[in-house]
């Protein structure tokens, strides 16, 4: 267990619930730096095996989680990563627009979901080769995005590690017998928790974008405009004002607006125009490093993820 610098008693408590029968002894290790991004850094530096399973605290797995990971990864050399198939529970009620926003809190909203895309690494119970992260960190792969932060809603480290291992010439698989039943608290389950998590993760698809534009290079002018932070900017800000008035977009920011949907689509672009204005000529860089990168050994043949779309 990764104690990712809590200052409560995490690490008392995991001890306690785990006990001494339990059925694998359990090692606690501190990691200083606050971020998820740096527990799972720390998570392979301390693995003993191959095989390296990222279950949170508020995930709950079934009793052959073990077996079936080693199973899947045992079977097939070239597969990297593999992502579990994970359902939102809760002591209470889910809203209504919960079902049809499930995959921000990565999970669905029922057992009976549609079946995820097996590109999409999901951090909550992905499972990774350790020979496969070494070989990244040694040919210099380094994580652009922090993940959770403290309280801060930093988002999409998983989806980028997932393009990462893919871009590496590794696969990765959405494996449906690893069963995860992911916990949500009464806060998450709030509309302005979504709103500001559709934002986050707006900004972090901004990032993201070096990961495919790139491994799909169209020729011309419009190939060459996807380069540059402004073109996206202009493109965003012009979809986000045909979309809607200056009235609406007033009115839904002053107000919660609970259960329109156009809410959380406008909160995507809006994270995405905040990315694009923070990034600048960073962003053009970012892509000539992804492609010039000396992990990097082919190409993504899916189109770029934009959470809300």
């Amino acid at each position: 267990m990764i104690d990712n610098a809590s200052s409560d008693a995490t690490a008392l408590v995991a001890r306690q619930c785990w006990g001494d029968d339990g059925p694998a002894p359990m090692r606690v290790v501190h990691e200083p730096r606050i971020g998820l991004c740096y527990a799972r850094e720390r998570a392979f530096q301390e693995a003993r095996y191959e095989i390296v399973s990222f279950v949170d605290d508020d995930n709950w797995v079934t009793p052959e989680w073990v077996t079936t990971a080693s199973e899947c990864m045992s079977a097939d050399p070239e597969l990297g990563a593999i992502s579990s198939t994970n359902t939102a529970v809760a002591d209470i009620a889910f809203p209504e627009w919960f079902s049809r926003w499930a995959h921000y809190y990565a999970a669905h909203a029922s057992c009976e979901f549609p079946t995820q895309e097996n590109w999409l690494l999901i951090g909550a119970g992905m499972t990774i080769r350790k020979r496969c992260w070494e070989d990244l960190r040694r040919n210099g792969f380094r994580p652009r995005l922090t993940d959770r932060v403290g309280s801060r809603l930093t988002t999409c480290g998983d989806l980028e590690l997932g393009c990462a291992i893919q871009l590496a010439g590794w696969k990765v698989h959405a494996e449906p017998r690893l069963i995860l039943r992911h916990y949500m608290t009464p806060p998450r389950l709030q509309w302005m928790y979504l709103r500001s998590l559709a934002r986050a993760s707006g900004e972090a698809m901004t990032l993201l974008d070096s990961y495919f534009f790139f491994s799909r290079q169209r020729k011309g002018l419009k190939g060459r405009l996807r380069q540059y932070w402004w073109a996206h900017l202009i493109k965003e800000s012009l979809q986000l004002a045909r979309q809607h008035s200056l009235a609406w977009f007033m009115r839904s920011f002053l107000q919660e607006s609970e259960g329109d949907d156009d809410v959380i689509y406008a909160e995507v672009r809006v994270g995405r125009l905040v990315g694009f204005l923070r990034l600048r000529s960073r962003y053009t860089l970012l892509h000539r490093e992804v492609a010039q990168a000396p992990w990097r050994r082919t190409q993504l043949t899916h189109e770029p993820f934009h959470p809300g779309n």
